[in-house]
């Protein structure tokens, strides 16, 4: 998923400072409008955790490791904030209970037990696949701890949603756009502030 900010997309906040962007010249005025897109794209960006991390239960570093902020420049004035969706977070991040490997006679009764969704209920884990045994958690291979279903001699590591779900939806589009709309002006005003004062200083 991609979200681009572009200069060209803030044309109310750029008309209305028309003038004070033409009276700093060029450059000056792109290299402005450059530094307001990357605070933009910061602001947004933090929003974008923000509804990822009320919307689920896993803690923010299993959630956000793949959010990255491509840079916009005086010759490009283009910035992409960049949200790699994977097949989903592991389960054991979502209040799994229990959330470390049990012998089989503890393991309990309906198998391991998950909250996903901040608002949502605790429901059992169990595979999308039929024919799979109760959930329970064992250690990975590569370290850690994650929980799985049998299906024969085959093992299937069970995952929950990816964050860039929770920002697919309308209601969470709308709000990133209007974070956008109320960080740019007031950005690139400040930015023109401070060109403007030099002007007035030299």
């Amino acid at each position: 998923m991609s979200i681009t900010i572009t200069a060209e997309g803030m044309d109310a906040a750029m008309e209305h400072m028309r003038e004070t962007l033409e009276a700093v010249g060029e450059q000056k005025a792109r290299a402005a409008l450059a530094r307001a897109l990357n605070r933009t794209l910061t602001a947004v960006r933090t929003e974008a955790t923000r509804i990822a991390r009320t919307t689920y239960t896993a803690r923010r570093k299993k959630l956000f490791d793949n959010i990255f902020i491509s840079r916009a420049g005086r010759g490009k004035l283009e910035g992409v904030l960049e949200i790699h969706g994977s097949p989903g977070v592991s389960l054991i991040h979502f209040e799994a209970t229990p959330n470390r490997p049990q012998r089989p006679a503890a393991r309990p009764a309906d198998g391991v037990s998950a909250r996903i969704l901040r608002s949502g209920s605790r429901k059992v884990a169990r595979s999308h696949k039929s024919g799979g045994s109760k959930s329970f958690v064992i250690r990975k291979p590569q370290g850690g701890y994650g929980v799985f279903v049998r299906h024969g001699q085959k093992l299937e590591m069970l995952f929950g949603p990816s964050p860039v779900q929770a920002l697919q939806r309308a209601d969470s589009q709308e709000r990133l756009i209007e974070r956008a709309d109320e960080v740019f002006p007031r950005r690139l005003r400040h930015e023109l502030d401070v060109l403007l004062s030099g002007l007035v200083r030299g």
